[in-house]
């Protein structure tokens, strides 16, 4: 079998090491190749680490030894200069966020070593190829979801009213929780990381859930995740979103202020059954296009494409 090497710097835990934590799975489910790890010296072991209960898939890194490299974000850095420009064996490089277009940046450096470069959204394809600088061909393969970990409650069973998902912006989610608080019911925030199963519980838990996203974002799943659990979803536009979160039709979509947003949360309040229920199932529909097994099958057939 073709051995796929894979590079993590794990500092602590983000979106970005769960997306190249399911590449490296989807990588284990293919019948042709196996993946390996290596890490950086000063890498965190804890239990928030997806690896920590794969300790025999990480090896040393000698990237001459892996028949593809998998780079994602700074990984490039694991590579000495000299071998950048001309590596002798295919690279995937996942670009999960349009700052790698951002003139000046280290990120935007390293479109010009060669490799295959795979895009989690439109609008980072696009921001990346009009710089005229990257080096090999552009996928895209938008994030996908293991909806078999989502759990879809009623209703009128879920206790929390509004569940406000403020972990990359806590001081909005703190004034937004408390514009709602006295007027709308069981409102919570969440500022802290948790555990995914945690999360997705909360989600199942909660009628309505807004996620607040940095200004922009490559993709940002959290909102698809909540489509997943039927939960009503409010979600500020962050450029990587908008393929997904369609604005009065599987989501609200506000502008990224407390006002705004709290405006949507009150709207989604007082929606009818009926409305309530065409929104949920446009997004129980969407969620269902960003499975992980559709995003396995895109990865695995570029893979096999590198032989």
């Amino acid at each position: 079998m073709k051995r796929v090497l894979f590079y993590r710097d794990f500092q602590r835990f983000t979106g970005g090491h769960l997306k190249v934590w399911d590449y490296f799975n989807h990588v284990a489910a293919s019948l042709a190749y196996e993946p390996r790890v290596s890490f950086s010296p000063d890498s965190k072991w804890d239990s928030t680490n997806p690896w920590s209960d794969f300790r025999t898939s990480v090896v040393e890194w000698e990237p001459n030894k892996g028949d593809v490299l998998f780079l994602g974000g700074t990984d490039w850095r694991a590579l000495p200069e000299s071998q950048r420009a001309n590596f002798p064996k295919p690279v995937i490089n996942l670009i999960q966020h349009p700052r790698h277009a951002d003139a000046g940046s280290e990120l935007r450096e390293f479109l010009k070593h060669r490799a295959l470069r795979i895009c989690v959204s439109e609008e980072v394809a696009e921001a990346i190829k009009q710089t005229g600088e990257v080096n090999g061909p552009v996928f895209v393969i938008p994030n996908g979801i293991d909806l078999s970990a989502a759990a879809e409650v009623s209703p009128n069973e879920r206790k929390i009213d509004i569940l406000i998902c403020g972990l990359k912006a806590p001081e909005l989610a703190r004034d937004l929780q408390a514009a709602l608080a006295n007027t709308h019911g069981n409102v919570r925030a969440i500022t802290d990381w948790m555990p995914r199963a945690e999360f997705l519980r909360h989600l199942a838990d909660a009628k309505i859930t807004v996620f607040l996203p940095r200004p922009v974002e490559g993709f940002y799943l959290p909102p698809l995740e909540g489509m997943a659990c039927g939960t009503v979803v409010v979600c500020p536009d962050c450029l990587g979103n908008r393929s997904f979160c369609i604005d009065r039709v599987n989501c609200f979509s506000p502008p990224l202020n407390v006002k705004a947003i709290a405006t949507c949360a009150e709207i989604a309040q007082k929606q009818t059954d009926e409305e309530r229920t065409r929104m949920l199932e446009r997004a129980k529909e969407t969620a269902l296009m960003h499975s992980l097994m559709s995003e396995r099958e895109s990865f695995l057939r570029l893979l096999r494409s590198t032989s």
